[in-house]
Formats: structure tokens, C-alpha cells, sequence
């Protein structure tokens, strides 16, 4: 026999027993690694979808002070007729037709195609246009850019009639011309108007007694409304309750215009069968 080993231990070997908790620790490990993977992607996809200022559109400015496209406005350009009437440039005639936005942001120019005309002001549309159809006739073209607003529209909710989307049909609209223009209901809270101007890093909101203005006239907090402002008239204390009344109440509401409506059908089906004489009586 030949010189034993000193490395090798003489005497039984310890064998470490696994439990099934052992064993699914390292696949919960995998398990949260890959979830964190998972969840750092939709964090980056979401802040790179995530609106970095004003309310989101694509069009941003101050349509009170200097008009600009949005989506939902036509354009119209004013140009001379000895301009289309001279030869090779009929088709400039399409430009003088109001053409809405499309929902890409272009306009259709002659001789050119889709232009992005989204967020320009009027002068800017009549420089971009002239410019583009510049390289294409001999002559100057002199022309004139006319935005139509129709796509210029601020929000109403609360207690109010009119709720949804409300168009800016003129200018200088002020808050107390817009409440009187959307309405309210019996609940609304007139004392505590708002009027919010979103924005991805500073919104601002400011309250209104409409009627304190109403009935003494001071207009301090009258201020304009601006293309995506948000009108919102809070309803009173006893507003709040009821509304949480009839929030409560709306599905038996609906369970009882069921069964009205099932005893309409069935009285219906006994009349016309000849089962019973009696008219049925239906329920609205």
C-alpha cells in the first residue's frame, strides 16, 4: 500500500440536506431581478411619454394674445386674383378656400403637398408658403395667412349645464362671462369658482366669488380664460350630500326601472295574447 494522503480525512462525510425553502430562494432572486428589469423599462417608456410642459398638445401659445394653429382650426389665404390668374398657377385658387387642419398637422399646398403648419402663428404660415412656392414660379407671390378658430376650446365641469368641451368664440373671454355662458345647476358653490391653467411643472389655480363680483363688481380675479383652461364650480355642502345620495341610490334606480320594464313587457305580451283586457301601462 502506498503512502496515504494527508489531504484525505479519514471518517463519514456530512452531506448538507436542502429544504424546498432552500431550493426557491434563488428562483424568488431571479424572480425580483427580472421584475425590477421589467419595471426600470416602463419607468423609462413612461417619462419619455410624459408631457414636459403646458397642457400636453403638440401646438403651444397664447391664442389670446397672438393666434396660432391647433388642431380642429382651418387656414385661409388671401391672396389677389391677378396672382392665379397668370399661367401654370390656376391651382393657388385652392389655397384661397378655408382648408381644416388635418389631424397629422399639415394642409395640403399646391404644387408642393402636406405642409406641418401646427403651432404656426399667421405670419409665420404665410412666410413658410411663400417661401416654399418661391422656388417654383418667376414671379413674387404676395399672400396673407388667415387662422380660423375653431379648435380653441376650454373645459367646464362641475355644477355646471354645459359640461365638456366649450368653444372660444371671441376674444378677451373672461372668467365670469364663461360661468354665465356654461350655467349652473341648484347645488353649484358660486363662491368658490376655480379656474385651472394645467401645466406639466407649475399649474395654477385660482378661486373666484362669483357672486361677490356679481353683487359688488369687483372683478380683481376676472381674469381671461385661455385656450385649455379647466372652469370648475364645486357644489355646496349640501350639494356634496346630495350628489353622495344620488350616487348611493342610482343602482336601485336602475333595479326598479328593470322590473318596471319586465312588468311592461309581460302586461304587454297578456294584451296582445288576449290573456287580459287591460291596457298595459308603461313606465318612462
Amino acid at each position: 500500500m502506498g503512502p496515504s494522503n494527508p489531504l484525505q480525512t479519514s471518517g463519514p462525510r456530512t452531506r448538507v440536506h436542502q429544504t424546498p425553502l432552500s431550493r426557491l430562494i434563488p428562483c424568488l432572486w431571479i424572480v425580483c431581478l427580472l421584475l425590477a428589469a421589467c419595471g426600470g423599462y416602463e419607468d423609462k417608456r413612461l417619462r419619455q411619454l410624459m408631457v414636459e410642459k403646458g397642457f400636453g398638445t403638440r401646438a403651444q401659445g397664447d391664442a389670446t394674445r397672438e393666434t396660432y394653429v391647433v388642431g380642429g382650426d382651418a387656414v385661409q389665404f388671401l391672396i389677389s386674383p391677378a396672382t392665379y390668374q397668370q399661367p401654370d398657377a390656376e391651382r393657388l385658387f385652392l389655397l384661397t378656400q378655408p382648408q381644416p387642419v388635418g389631424i397629422d398637422g399639415t394642409i395640403m399646398v399646391p404644387y408642393i403637398g402636406a405642409v406641418q403648419v401646427l403651432g404656426k402663428t399667421e405670419a409665420e404660415l404665410a412666410t413658410l408658403v411663400r417661401g416654399l412656392l418661391r422656388p417654383i414660379f418667376s414671379f413674387e407671390i404676395d399672400m396673407q395667412a388667415r387662422i380660423i378658430n375653431v379648435g380653441k376650446i376650454f373645459f367646464a365641469t362641475g355644477e355646471v349645464q354645459a359640461r365638456g368641451v366649450i368653444p372660444i368664440s371671441k376674444a378677451d373671454l373672461t372668467l365670469f362671462e364663461a360661468v354665465m355662458r356654461v350655467g349652473w345647476t341648484q347645488l353649484a358653490n358660486l363662491g368658490r369658482v376655480r379656474l385651472v391653467r394645467p401645466d406639466a411643472e407649475d399649474p395654477f389655480v385660482m378661486e373666484l366669488n362669483v357672486r361677490e363680483m356679481a353683487t359688488q363688481g369687483w372683478s380683481g380675479r376676472n381674469l381671461y380664460v385661455k385656450e385649455y383652461d379647466i372652469l370648475y364650480i364645486p357644489p355646496t355642502f349640501l350639494g356634496t350630500l346630495s350628489r353622495l345620495v344620488e350616487r348611493l341610490l342610482a343602482p336601485l334606480s336602475y333595479a326598479v326601472r328593470a322590473m318596471f320594464g319586465f312588468a311592461a313587457a309581460q302586461a304587454s305580451y297578456e294584451y296582445l295574447t288576449g290573456e287580459s283586457d287591460t291596457l298595459p301601462f308603461y313606465y318612462y
